[in-house]
């Protein structure tokens, strides 16, 4: 799955045993929208809140707008209403007051005048917004296929980093996206929160954990291993893997 460790967590709360393997994004990605009546904490409180689904990134987004607003998940109301886009059209359509948005919807409302109540991505807050998940008992017998499997995303995302006509159309055609103005945003937000090695950071995977909690999810464990699994990564930075594949390509940040 791709998937943040938000979703991770709360699944290994319940019984699951998954892993994240590698990171896509350690940044919190969104931007907490709100109808553009909605001005305040004030405003907010005993409206309905949209996330794509309970546990998911988004829930976890807007419960962190909440704090910052002074308010708690109990001052409002939850609801699941899909991906950010679902999520745009639900607040325009007056289904759901407020919802936590990434690109390209997050530059959408903003056009269509929407409030930025609170700006997350702002703040830059470590976050394992999104992994690459595999079951433990996978990881356990197939590490040798997970190597070639995460070597071959990373050369993925190294020529798509660098070479732009290869990589847009590519996006467009698995988003299905036709609007120029919003490939040009998906595709500057890949380059921005890409990661080059892949390394899920220790302090986003903390802070993770460290805060679900205070939103009232269960965790099996608050420990980072028992969640993320760094080896196979670790491996392909270990042998030189990851430093081959920037120099083929050109990257060394």
């Amino acid at each position: 799955m791709h998937v943040g460790l938000s979703g991770v967590a709360d699944i290994n709360g319940k019984g699951g045993d998954l892993r994240v393997i590698a990171s896509l994004s350690n940044v919190m990605r969104f931007v907490f929208f709100s109808d553009p009546t909605v001005r305040s904490a004030a405003d907010l409180k005993g409206k309905a809140i949209g996330v794509s689904s309970f546990g998911a990134e988004s829930d976890s987004a807007a419960s962190l707008a909440l704090r910052q607003l002074g308010l708690s998940r109990n001052d409002v109301t939850f609801k699941e209403a899909g991906g950010s886009p679902q999520r745009l059209s639900a607040i325009k359509s007056g289904a759901i007051a407020a919802a936590a948005m990434n690109e390209p919807a997050a530059t959408q409302a903003q056009e269509q005048g929407l409030h930025p109540l609170v700006d997350l991505f702002a703040a830059r807050t470590p976050w394992l917004f999104t992994g690459l998940t595999v079951d433990k008992r996978y990881l356990d017998d197939n590490r040798a296929l997970l190597r070639r499997f995460l070597s071959a995303t990373l050369e993925g995302a190294y020529r798509g980093l660098t070479d732009e006509p290869w990589a847009k159309p590519i996006l467009a055609r698995e988003y299905k996206i036709a609007d120029p103005k919003v490939l040009d945003i998906v595709f500057a937000d890949f380059k921005a929160q890409m990661p080059l090695t892949m390394l899920p950071t220790r302090e986003a995977s903390e802070n993770v954990l460290a805060l679900l909690p205070t939103f009232g999810v269960k965790l099996k464990s608050q420990r980072v291993e028992d969640h993320v699994d760094t080896g196979v990564i670790d491996s392909l930075i270990a042998d030189g893997t990851v430093a081959a594949l920037q120099q083929r390509y050109g990257l060394n940040r």
